[in-house]
């Protein structure tokens, strides 16, 4: 989703290891608008394997699969 990638280079934070820090738009101040997108989209590419729930790491999991599980 280019939105998403537009905005982890613009606002997310590289603290290496393999660690994004995304909390300014995940949790601290949610852009819910994008997440209500990135819920869509990941609806979408899961729509075909008949899920009923949607589990999620606390960390900065919570918002999207929220909105994931709202679409599907």
């Amino acid at each position: 989703m280019k939105e998403l990638e537009e905005r982890i280079l613009r606002d997310g934070q590289d603290l290496g290891n393999g660690i994004l820090k995304v909390d300014s738009f995940v949790n601290h101040q949610v852009d819910a608008e994008l997440m209500d997108r990135c819920g869509r989209e990941l609806a979408r590419r899961f729509a075909g394997i008949g899920a009923t729930k949607v589990l999620t790491a606390e960390i900065s999991g919570i918002a999207p699969a929220l909105t994931t599980a709202l679409h599907l």
